[in-house]
């Protein structure tokens, strides 16, 4: 297994983005801080550190991720200087060619075996716009709500809906797992160019990096991809669910798997100010009518008349 990660301030005043390998775990992560200052930066290091320590104990991925919410909930608690730190999170844990994604925010994992394919679909309020038909994929990135999440570590709520994924990486595949700043920037028609072109990963993933940074990226940057280099055996492949892939040409997104969603809005907790982002319906706007009451000829000559009369009947009065 072959795998390099790189990580970059863009335009912010620091990183809030951190990363973990560890490959006698076989763990990767990537995890996207918010809060700003010693916020965010704090809430995605406790997050990576949580869930490696709750690996290695032994713990799910899944229960890992919930395990490090409740770190920084706790640790909001004993600090309450750091109010407004979360941390969105993707990570990846393998056995052997086998891996288990889960993941809680916007940050991303795609899969590159000659087509590029997003197996991750983000918590966000854009996704939500996407799946009820308000948008399209590619207005994503230049939503003016593009930033709201759903869901993060760290945001008051009991117990998170960590999502997860599974499948093997077979020879010469790649993950690529990246923060909200890497592929808003770096668009997947341009990530399919450079796969194709790069030698290997660590050229790719500078590439990618240097690139988003060019392209004027503010936000925080970060990728680490991961290659295997090896098969798997035939009877242990595992196709990982495919959420959408991406034309090789264009670099436009495919739907093949959509959520069927049941609640019509979500109550979104960032920056501990409630923001409520309410799918929008197709609204049918009934036109109604108004009257405006104007005064008949009659009457404006009245009004204009009626002071003069009183002014004239006063002046004889004197």
């Amino acid at each position: 297994m072959n795998y390099f990660a790189e990580s970059h301030i863009g335009q912010r005043e620091n990183n809030e983005d951190s990363f973990l390998i560890d490959e006698e775990l076989g763990l990767f992560i990537v995890a996207d801080g918010v809060g700003g200052l010693d916020r965010g930066e704090v809430a995605s290091q406790i997050t990576c550190q949580e869930v490696q320590k709750q690996i290695r104990a032994g713990i799910s991925l899944v229960d890992s991720i919930q395990k490090a919410h409740q770190k920084i909930l706790a640790e909001l608690q004993v600090n309450p200087q750091k109010e407004g730190m979360a941390s969105t999170v993707v990570a990846v844990v393998f056995n052997g060619n086998a891996y288990e994604v889960a993941w809680v925010g916007d940050s991303r994992v795609y899969l590159w075996d000659g087509e590029l394919k997003q197996i991750t679909r983000d918590h966000s309020y854009v996704e939500l716009l996407l799946e009820n038909g308000h948008i399209q994929f590619e207005d994503m990135s230049t939503h003016p709500d593009k930033n709201i999440i759903s869901q993060a570590l760290g945001v008051d709520k009991d117990i998170l809906d960590v999502a997860t994924n599974k499948g093997s990486l077979e020879k010469d595949q790649i993950l690529l797992l990246a923060t909200d700043g890497l592929y808003e920037i770096f668009k997947e028609k341009i990530m399919i160019q450079c796969l194709k072109s790069s030698s290997n990963i660590e050229n790719f993933t500078k590439e990618a990096v240097k690139s988003a940074v060019s392209l004027n990226g503010k936000d925080n940057i970060t990728l680490l991809t991961i290659q295997s280099n090896v098969n798997s055996s035939q009877n242990s492949k595992i196709n990982a669910k495919v959420i959408r892939k991406f034309d090789a040409e264009t670099g436009k997104a495919i739907e093949i798997s959509k959520q069927i969603l049941v609640e019509e809005e979500a109550t979104v907790q960032i920056d501990k100010l409630k923001i409520k982002a309410i799918v929008p319906q197709k609204l049918t706007v009934e036109k109604k009518s108004i009257n405006v009451v104007k005064p008949s000829l009659i009457e404006l000559a009245f009004f204009l008349i009626a002071p003069l009369l009183v002014l004239i009947l006063i002046t004889f009065m004197l």
